[in-house]
C-alpha cells in the first residue's frame, strides 16, 4: 500500500493571464499597487505564503504517517515568488512529512522571462528545486502572439540556456498542439527546436477552448474555431513518432521522457496516489479511510479572498469535499491507468476491488479488442492500441460505471 504523499502548492499570480486559461489565476500587477518590486507585492507574497503554511499545517493530519515523494510548485507563475518564500514552504513540508530520499522530486513551473532567469540559481540553492517545468508552448512567434503569451522565442532560448547554466539536469518543456493556426510543419519545427536542447521531459497539451475565457467567448461569437479532431490526432501521432525516434518514451498519452526522468508527481494522479493540494483552487486526492473507503477529493475555493478569510477565521479553507463511490473509484482506476504505457493491471485491480475488470466491463473489453482499440494481455492487462490512442476519449467512455 502506498505510504507516500505528493504536495501540490498553487500560486495563482501571473504577469499576464492567457486568454485560454481556465485555472485559478489572477494578474499580479492588478493585485498590487506597483507590481512585483513594490512593498505591496512583497506584503501580498508574505501574506499568501503565511496562509499556505497555515493550510499545510491544518491538512497534514489527513495524510499523517506518510513520506513526501514529491513537491510541485504550480500556478499561475510560482516563480514570481522569491526563492526564500518557496524554501519556507519546503521546510514546513519536510517538518510534517519525512522525505522518501535526499533527492526527492521538487518541481517549479517557470515561464521564459528575464525576472525568472535571474532567480534560477537561487531557486536551486535556496529552495532546492531540482526539476523545472518551463511553459514554452511554442517557438513560433506568430503562434505565441496569437495565444496571448508574454514571451517570444528569443526568451525561450535564453531561459533554457540559463536553466542549464544554473545546473538544472532535469528540465521539462511544455508544448501546445492543435492550437489556432498551427500547422503540421509548425509543430514539427517546435519539436525540432525543443529536441535541440535535449530536455529530459516533454509535456504536450492540446489547446482546449474553455467556456468563460476570452477564447471561449470568442468561440461563442463565431470568431474562433476549435481545431479539427482528426488534425489534433494527427499531430499527436506525429509527435510520438518524432519523440520515440529521439529516444523518448511515451509513458502517458501526452507525456514523453528520457528513461528515468518520468515525472514523479504527475504520475501520482494517473496512479490515484494521495496528493495534498494547498492554495487557491487547489485539489487534493485524500487517501482511503474508514469514513471514505474509496478515498476522497477535496477542492479549495478559487477566490483568494474567500480562501484566505476562511483559513483565518474558521481554521479551514472552505473546501468542497466529495467521498468517492465504489463506481467512481472503479471507473477512475480504469480510465486513468489506460492513459499510461503500463495500462490497467488486472491483478492490481482485483486486489483493490475484489473482482477483475472483465467482471464489470466484459462486453466493452470484447468490443474494444475486436475493434483494435484495446490490447488484452494473457494476464488480463489492458493497454491502448495505436488506434486506441487516437480515439482515447471514446475508449475511456466505455469504462464509466453507472452502478455496480
Amino acid at each position: 500500500m502506498d505510504q507516500t504523499v505528493g504536495l501540490y502548492v498553487h500560486i495563482p499570480f501571473c504577469q499576464r493571464v492567457c486568454p485560454y486559461c481556465d485555472f485559478a489565476v489572477e494578474p499580479a500587477r492588478e493585485s498590487t499597487l506597483g507590481g512585483q518590486g513594490s512593498a505591496d507585492w512583497r506584503e501580498l507574497e508574505e501574506d499568501y505564503v503565511t496562509d499556505l503554511l497555515r493550510e499545510l499545517t491544518l491538512r497534514a493530519p489527513d495524510f499523517s504517517g506518510r513520506q513526501l515523494a514529491s513537491l510541485y510548485f504550480g500556478g499561475g507563475t510560482p516563480s514570481l515568488f522569491r526563492p526564500e518564500s518557496l524554501a519556507r514552504i519546503r521546510e514546513k513540508a519536510l517538518e510534517l512529512f519525512p522525505p522518501t530520499g535526499p533527492d526527492f522530486e521538487i518541481t517549479l513551473e517557470v515561464n521564459p522571462s528575464t525576472l525568472e532567469r535571474e532567480r534560477l540559481s537561487a531557486f536551486k540553492s535556496e529552495a532546492q528545486v531540482n526539476r523545472l517545468s518551463m511553459g514554452v508552448q511554442s517557438f513560433d512567434d506568430s503562434l505565441l502572439k496569437a495565444l496571448g503569451r508574454a514571451h517570444r522565442a528569443e526568451e525561450i532560448h535564453a531561459s533554457i540556456e540559463a536553466a542549464r547554466g544554473a545546473g538544472f539536469g532535469n528540465l521539462s518543456l511544455d508544448l501546445m498542439f492543435a492550437a489556432l493556426h498551427q500547422t503540421s510543419a509548425m509543430f514539427d519545427s517546435d519539436l525540432e527546436r525543443a529536441l535541440a536542447y535535449q530536455p529530459e521531459h516533454l509535456s504536450t497539451y492540446e489547446l482546449v477552448i474553455e467556456a468563460g475565457t476570452p477564447f471561449g467567448r470568442a468561440a461563442e461569437r463565431g470568431r474562433l474555431k476549435a481545431y479539427p479532431e482528426d488534425g489534433a490526432a494527427d499531430l499527436l501521432e506525429q509527435m510520438t513518432t518524432r519523440l520515440e525516434a529521439s529516444g523518448y518514451r511515451r509513458y502517458e498519452l501526452t507525456n514523453h521522457a528520457l528513461p528515468g526522468f518520468e515525472a514523479v508527481h504527475n504520475r501520482r494522479y494517473w496512479q490515484r496516489a494521495p496528493v495534498l493540494g494547498i492554495g487557491v483552487g487547489a485539489h487534493s486526492t485524500d487517501p482511503s479511510s474508514t469514513d471514505h473507503p474509496h478515498g476522497r477529493r477535496q477542492s479549495n475555493p478559487r477566490d483568494r479572498g474567500r480562501w484566505s478569510q476562511a483559513l483565518r477565521s474558521e481554521g479551514s479553507p472552505g473546501r468542497a469535499s466529495e467521498s468517492l463511490s465504489l463506481e467512481q473509484a472503479i471507473s477512475e482506476a480504469c480510465f486513468l491507468s489506460l492513459r499510461t504505457e503500463e495500462g490497467l493491471c488486472a491483478l492490481n485491480f482485483e486486489d483493490e476491488f475484489g473482482r477483475s475488470p472483465r467482471h464489470f466491463f466484459s462486453e466493452s473489453i470484447d468490443r474494444l479488442v475486436e475493434g483494435d482499440l484495446l490490447v488484452e494481455g494473457a494476464d488480463g492487462r489492458l493497454t491502448l492500441s495505436v488506434s486506441g490512442r487516437r480515439l482515447a476519449d471514446r475508449v475511456m467512455s466505455e469504462f464509466i460505471l453507472s452502478g455496480v
